[in-house]
């Protein structure tokens, strides 16, 4: 099989080195990785909104397609809904309508929100923040006891580590509406990491839920791990992908 491209998208906070333990595993498989720190990431001037994201990620998805190359998008956390937003009309099947070859095969969340259109992180936790984080002025702000939220799962000498590299974050794209839903035109894959802090298992089966409901496909996996199963479930998060991609793995 011809292997897509891959596009890593890190959530909230988080730059691309959070992918560091399963990108050279997937490129020892014979994939290309893409990925790209968002806009709305350590920035000294946050962004108000998720159009510099949506922009960044759109630019990241146009040039894994290339010159016709087959792309699946894995987005984690709150990155899922900058996705959301950012790749409609960058499918497969929408870009063939319009003559054009390749583009997005497949969208794989990996413990992430899924926002229909309209619809803002702030309303999914019904305007409440959560302990671990808060405001500070543009900025939303971890809490030094969000390393035990992130990364559960691991020994806390590793939570410390990979704490460390977490950055600060634009609050105004977490108030900010997701502008399109494009997990109702591109077939998706989504991990449910079953012990999950930030995004509780029954959220994780309310968003799938939800996409189901109003017309999407989706297909669940289920695996036990905290938020950032890149960190503490590396074998099994690079096998979810590389099935995502097509593979028999």
């Amino acid at each position: 099989m011809t292997k897509p491209q891959l596009v890593l998208i890190p959530g909230a906070w988080h730059t691309p080195e959070c992918f560091s333990l399963i990108t050279p595993k997937l490129q020892a498989a014979g994939y290309a990785v893409h990925t790209r720190q968002l806009p709305s990431v350590g920035s000294a001037n946050p962004p108000p909104d998720l159009s510099q994201d949506i922009a960044a990620v759109r630019e990241l998805v146009t040039a894994a397609i290339g010159d016709g190359n087959d792309v699946l998008v894995v987005p984690h956390s709150w990155s899922g809904i900058v996705a959301g937003s950012a790749l409609t009309g960058m499918g497969k099947k929408q870009r063939e309508e319009r003559g054009e070859k390749g583009g997005v095969v497949r969208v794989a969340y990996m413990c992430s929100f899924i926002a229909p259109e309209g619809v803002s992180l702030m309303d999914a936790l019904q305007g409440e923040i959560p302990h671990w984080w808060e405001v500070q002025g543009d900025y939303s702000i971890t809490k030094p006891h969000a390393a035990g939220v992130f990364y559960n799962d691991l020994p806390e000498a590793d939570q410390q580590y990979w704490y460390a590299k977490t950055s600060t974050h634009s609050f105004g794209t977490k108030t900010a509406k997701a502008t399109a839903a494009s997990w109702k035109e591109i077939p998706t894959g989504y991990l449910l990491c079953e012990e999950d802090i930030p995004i509780p298992p029954f959220a994780q089966e309310l968003m799938t839920g939800q996409v189901r409901e109003m017309g999407g496909e989706i297909e669940i996996t289920r695996i036990k791990s905290g938020h950032s199963p890149f960190l503490s479930r590396v074998d099994e998060t690079v096998a979810w992908i590389r099935r995502a991609a097509g593979e028999d793995v």
